[in-house]
């Protein structure tokens, strides 16, 4: 008899957004679930000692059947072992606070031909599925984080916060605004508002202490992996209205569009000083004169960067389209920053 799938939660969320505090309350309210939760050291989850059963260097096993481990080596080959050596009910994986989610999601669809390539690597398809991707946030500081005009310190992609902050929130299908406590309505207003933009399908709970109902967060099933691959671009969201409307916070969002070709080293001129700092986020394709690559525009807080993601199926059909958000977008300024960087921009006067 084939055993049944277990479903995999991956808990994300930057330094001090409180990760570790609702670890410890899935272990501590668990619901008659054997759980194993897999961490990046046990020092910062606190488990109750009188529940441990069994310790090693490795592994915490605690006496409601739940597992505490620490992540040494490969990811999937983890998983694996903890499949072979123990009955579980459901995994929690731990990201490191500048971990994006997508990439350790994808760990556990790795396609047959290249499994056949690394015979050394476990086929755990038919044992897992990712069950949901958490990320938590820091209410009361995020948007000061995600604005920070610096890079992580010891991010090896060299991200700004800014960067980093929106793939963990895209990323998500559970957004968890934890310090509630801490925050203000109107912060908790504005993120919000942010959020639906920036990731319209994410469910959105609102916390203290880490505190969530653990039916809330655990076997939802809402994680799709066609869906999370394609998200990175907004393809699909583009082109749809909003249908909810900015509130006093004023976040809102603009579309710019053209088949117009961007001159590069007027783009770069324009775009030296910076864009206003009311734009919190903006993400799209544009076309470059003189070459049938397309570029992916991608913008958080204060950083903004181009890469070349592949080339138009029909060049003659290239265009540019960014989707902004922010706060009380000055549509017009936008337009005439862009608009001044056409290949066939010619200045009046």
């Amino acid at each position: 008899m084939e055993k049944r799938k277990i479903p995999v939660t991956i808990l994300c969320g930057f330094l001090g957004s409180g990760k570790t505090t609702l670890l410890n309350h899935i272990l501590e309210y668990h619901h008659n679930r054997k759980i194993a939760v897999i961490v990046n050291e046990f020092g910062e989850v606190n488990v109750d000692s009188r529940l441990v059963k069994h310790t090693t260097e490795e592994m915490i096993e605690l006496s409601n059947g739940c597992i505490c481990c620490t992540l040494r080596g490969d990811l999937i080959e983890g998983v694996y072992d903890l499949l072979q050596n123990h009955d579980l009910d459901h995994i929690v994986i731990e990201s490191t606070g500048i971990g994006e989610p997508i990439p350790i999601a994808q760990a556990f669809y790795v396609q047959p031909e290249l499994l056949a390539l690394e015979p050394g690597i476990p086929n755990i398809q038919h044992r897992v599925f990712v069950d949901a991707i958490i990320t938590m946030i820091d209410s009361a500081q995020f948007l000061d984080m995600y604005q920070r005009n610096s890079t992580v310190p010891g991010d090896q992609f060299g991200r700004g916060y800014g960067q980093l902050l929106a793939e963990q929130v895209e990323g998500a299908n559970i957004l968890i605004l934890n310090k509630k406590d801490a925050a203000t309505a109107e912060q908790l207003t504005t993120l919000r508002e942010l959020f639906m933009t920036m990731n319209p399908h994410a469910k959105i709970i609102v916390a203290e202490f880490g505190k969530v109902d653990p039916y809330e967060i655990i076997d939802v099933g809402i994680f799709d992996i066609e869906t999370a691959e394609q998200s990175s671009l907004w393809v699909a969201e583009l082109e749809k209205e909003l249908s909810s409307e900015s509130d006093e916070y004023g976040i809102e969002t603009f579309v710019y569009s053209t088949k117009a070709r961007f001159n590069e080293q007027r783009l770069i001129d324009r775009l030296n000083g910076g864009l206003a700092d009311n734009i919190l986020r903006s993400k799209g394709l544009i076309a470059i004169e003189g070459s049938d690559a397309a570029f992916l525009w991608s913008q958080a807080g204060k950083f903004l960067q181009f890469q070349q993601i592949g080339r138009f199926a029909d060049p003659a059909n290239a265009h540019t389209e960014i989707v902004f958000i922010g706060q009380n977008l000055n549509r017009e300024e936008i337009k005439e920053l862009l608009t001044s960087a056409e290949e066939s921009y010619v200045p009046s006067g």
